[in-house]
């Protein structure tokens, strides 16, 4: 082995534990990654005396509606539903004549009912419209595509008041550049930048089941604001009223871009998800965007063991920094931004949230000028040996 290939392998040695410690994730990617969500149930209550193939075609239907995503169906006929876990969610003037179908959330606080049947028409025709809305609408569709593809989706649901749907959307914006102005020194790279997208009343109806996954259950006199990232997932509250304000947004949206070891609570980086379909394509294309495999068993327990870390200068510690709540973020938010700036323009507050959430060099920082520095002397070893051969 010649001397110059020898020093080659020395310094890739010195590089390869750097490697090691330094967190390739960030928030983003983190919520991509399924670390034990649990689904959407769907039940499907029928009455006891309805005909077994009719069931079993009911059954058929959803199973096939909802094939690849975070929804799980269950047929249940009225007095075997009122013997198990089902029986909270059986509607109250449910009898069994008409079928009908409720939606229950992850954490089973909140249920959506779907009308499965309309006048004139069998279940089994109507059936396909009443379900395929939970995971297919127009608008829905549309703005997941970005969220996907993108940093992330300010999505501002307007309400009755015009002028307040006006400058919602402008304080969107202001958050939306002032995140974008920021993508060059993330420590990670992420190629787009996040956008601003709009429900307005008229659209409410169409997608109400994508809304209600939000929290968001009826049109209102203000417009509303929830930010949407990786896997279809809200990180932060639904904002509105007061705190539906640029500063509120920035502070959020500048989260979905920190290292994965900034501290961030694991709540805020595996937000709840919206109702969706997981299939092979979609697959295939996020891991090709992102560079990893977010279904890999590896993956997720890498990710597991990065958001157990705990101590002094990450985890634990450094939420006290980064904000488990919305009140703490912008707390540390309004205090960092006294120090650095007077300013109280706000897409100048978005750039001092920047100077707060990055005011601590993060592992990767440090392995960054660490590997910088040994490769200075590689070359430098090189550059003599190469002389020294002359």
């Amino acid at each position: 082995m010649s001397p110059r290939l020898k020093r080659l392998l020395i310094v890739a040695a010195c590089l390869a534990p750097l490697a090691v410690l330094a967190c390739r994730f960030n928030v983003r990617d983190v919520g991509f990654v399924d670390l034990g969500s649990q689904p959407y149930r769907l039940y499907l209550f029928v009455g006891d005396a309805m005909p077994t193939n009719e069931r079993e075609s009911l059954q058929s239907i959803s199973t096939a509606t909802f094939y690849d995503s975070n929804v799980k169906p269950q047929l249940l006929p009225l007095g075997q539903a009122r013997q198990g876990e089902a029986r909270a969610f059986v509607p109250d003037d449910f009898t069994g004549e008409v079928p009908s179908a409720v939606l229950v959330s992850p954490d089973q606080k909140a249920t959506l009912r779907l009308p499965l049947a309309k006048p004139g028409a069998s279940v089994l025709q109507t059936a396909w419209d009443a379900l395929e809305p939970v995971l297919d609408s127009p608008r829905r569709n549309a703005i997941l595509e970005q969220v996907f593809e993108r940093y992330g989706v300010v999505l501002i649901v307007e309400g009755r008041d015009a002028a307040a749907n006006r400058r919602a959307r402008v304080m969107a914006d202001a958050a939306v550049l002032a995140t974008t102005e920021m993508l060059p020194g993330l420590e990670k790279e992420i190629q787009k930048p996040p956008v601003a997208a709009v429900i307005s009343p008229g659209d409410f109806e169409g997608e109400r089941a994508f809304l209600w996954s939000l929290g968001i259950r009826e049109v209102s006199d203000a417009p509303q604001g929830v930010i949407l990232y990786g896997r279809g997932r809200m990180i932060g509250p639904v904002l509105h009223g007061e705190r539906l304000n640029t500063e509120s947004i920035t502070a959020i949206l500048g989260t979905i871009g920190l290292n994965c070891e900034c501290g961030l609570d694991r709540k805020w980086m595996q937000g709840a998800m919206v109702p969706l379909k997981w299939d092979r394509d979609r697959k295939q294309q996020v891991a090709k965007q992102l560079g990893f495999n977010p279904e890999s068993p590896e993956i997720r327990i890498e990710m597991s063991q990065i958001l157990a870390k705990g101590g002094p200068g990450q985890g634990v510690h450094r939420s006290k920094i980064i904000g488990d709540t919305l009140d703490e973020l912008l707390t540390g938010y309004r205090t960092g931004s006294l120090a650095a700036n007077k300013s109280s323009a706000p897409i100048g507050q978005a750039e001092e949230l920047i100077a707060v959430t990055e005011s601590k060099f993060s592992m990767m920082t440090w392995v960054a000028i660490a590997a910088a520095a040994i490769l200075a002397i590689g070359g430098i070893i090189l550059l003599t040996a190469r002389r020294r051969g002359l």
